[in-house]
């Protein structure tokens, strides 16, 4: 009986401690990066959203982010998105993909003026800003940039043509919308 209590504690005393031994390494997260290196992933970040050039990523950024795809999208130039050409939204920014046309359609038209289209929420952007003030920090840029990798996905994310390498189904180029264009 006693052996048997002595092998038991054994066991429970070496489980919590292999527990302990991996919390410190299952968390890279814990461990603090290197200033520069922090700095040019954020920087990185900072230039794949910067549509204005201002040197920060912000809501302003999101906004010529969805002018310039509705120019694209707007094939017959009339400044209006019918439901033929709205369909593509979703295959450009996958936040499209939950919104149909008559959601963002608020003023019942049957088209998507550019108002509207830039209206509808980033999901990337969104869940980016952590705090909600419509500029992502260093802070939320390396939060974003581990919850990326951690979810698997990488890849250049660069203003290049559609798809990031021109062609679309058009065969325009235009400019590849930010981190998670076609990722949203």
């Amino acid at each position: 009986m006693k052996i048997k209590s002595l092998v038991l504690i054994g066991c429970a005393a070496a489980l919590v401690s292999a527990c302990a031994s991996n919390e410190k390494h299952d968390h890279p997260e814990q461990h603090q990066m290197d200033p520069q290196r922090m700095e040019h992933i954020y920087l990185q970040f900072v230039e794949r959203w910067d549509y204005n050039e201002d040197g920060q990523a912000t809501c302003d950024d999101v906004a010529v982010k969805r002018s310039r795809l509705f120019k694209r999208l707007d094939e017959d130039k009339s400044g209006d998105l019918t439901s033929g050409e709205f369909r593509y939204a979703k295959f450009e920014d996958k936040s499209f993909m939950f919104f149909p046309l008559d959601r963002v359609d608020t003023n019942a038209s049957a088209t998507i003026d550019v108002d509207e289209f830039v209206a509808v929420s980033n999901s990337s952007f969104l869940h980016a800003d952590k705090d909600k003030n419509c500029v992502i920090s260093e802070q939320e840029a390396m939060i974003a940039v581990r919850e990326l990798r951690g979810g698997g996905e990488s890849g250049d994310h660069s203003k290049g043509g559609r798809g990031g390498s021109g062609g679309g189904r058009s065969g325009k180029g235009g400019g590849h919308d930010g981190p998670g264009d076609g990722h949203d």
